[in-house]
């Protein structure tokens, strides 16, 4: 082999990410030590006569060489544990895809970088526990995203919590993940609703294209960011504007939770907000917050949490 062509391999696998070992590196490509420290040290002067901010680092340890902040806007090591931190507490995969997910993320860093990820990570990869359905889902998420994008009408079966199995036509217009699962958005074909329907991934049996685009329009007027901000436990129904009294030790809680707030009347020890929720998933949260927060209106769903206050109470006394 060519001088050119080692040297170009050289360079392919240390912008690769990977770490290359000395001695196999000269056994494999049956060269002497001091023709491989020639090849080092003409990726380095290339380095240097391009301006690049990167450097070729020697392991003396490992005894293997690294390049150095590759790319100019590479994650840092602090950012890659961070996210593979809450990729890991969602246990929104099964174990296989999360160690897939996690190995590709971890190669955007260096050898040594790696190491320290593998320290941080190693008991919570270790004790990792999946979701009760274990299915393998990143296959669908990104034929389902497809499918989205070229505005496709589509036919799914689902299965529904009680195990029964139905079939829609649907216009789906995004999916989103909350809770432990990932969840399609979408409309039922033909049938008017001012807001959507959500199916859990997880749960969807079959998915067949119709061949049929939907109009672009709709994918426009459903702004899936903003409609975000008002879903409670992925329950949809009918879009309400709630007030409610929140003790002060439960605001920060109560504003994360529903981040389309604003504030209506400050009573000192409580505070008087105003929010746009899906009323089903915000019963079931304020359920949730005990004495903390008492929902004003609208009446009917104060009269609906009271009924259920009821029942529990049936329940348990």
């Amino acid at each position: 082999m060519d001088k050119a062509t080692r040297v170009l391999i050289l360079f392919y696998n240390l912008i690769q990410g990977k770490s290359v070992n000395k001695h196999a590196f000269i056994e494999k490509y049956e060269l002497n030590e001091r023709s491989f420290e020639r090849d080092i040290k003409t990726l380095r002067n290339f380095l240097m006569e391009m301006h690049i901010a990167s450097e070729i680092v020697f392991d003396r340890r490992e005894n293997t060489y690294y390049l150095s902040s590759w790319e100019k806007n590479k994650f840092t090591s602090v950012e890659v544990i961070t996210l593979l931190k809450i990729l890991l507490g969602t246990r929104a995969l099964n174990k296989k895809e999360m160690q897939m997910v996690v190995n590709s993320i971890k190669s955007v860093l260096n050898p040594k970088e790696k190491k320290e990820l593998l320290f941080a990570l190693y008991d919570e990869m270790e004790n990792y526990i999946p979701p009760i359905h274990s299915k393998a889902l990143l296959e669908n998420i990104g034929y389902i995203n497809n499918l989205i994008y070229q505005r496709c009408k589509i036919q799914i079966k689902y299965i529904k919590a009680n195990g029964k199995v139905i079939q829609r036509d649907i216009i789906p217009v995004a999916f989103v993940f909350s809770d432990f699962y990932f969840y399609l958005i979408a409309f039922i074909n033909d049938i008017k609703y001012d807001y959507p329907a959500f199916f859990r991934i997880d749960r969807i049996k079959n998915i067949k294209d119709l061949n049929e685009k939907y109009d672009e329009k709709l994918y426009q007027q459903y702004n899936t960011g903003s409609m975000r901000n008002c879903l409670q436990f992925m329950y949809a129904g009918k879009l309400l504007t709630v007030k409610i009294r929140c003790k002060n030790c439960a605001v920060e809680a109560m504003r994360d939770r529903l981040p389309n707030n604003w504030l209506v009347k400050d009573e000192g020890e409580y505070k008087i907000y105003k929010a746009k929720v899906f009323g089903e998933g915000f019963i079931k949260w304020a359920l949730s917050q005990g004495s903390n927060i008492e929902i004003l209106e609208p009446i009917e769903m104060r009269n609906k949490l009271i009924e259920q206050i009821k029942e529990l109470k049936d329940l348990y006394m």
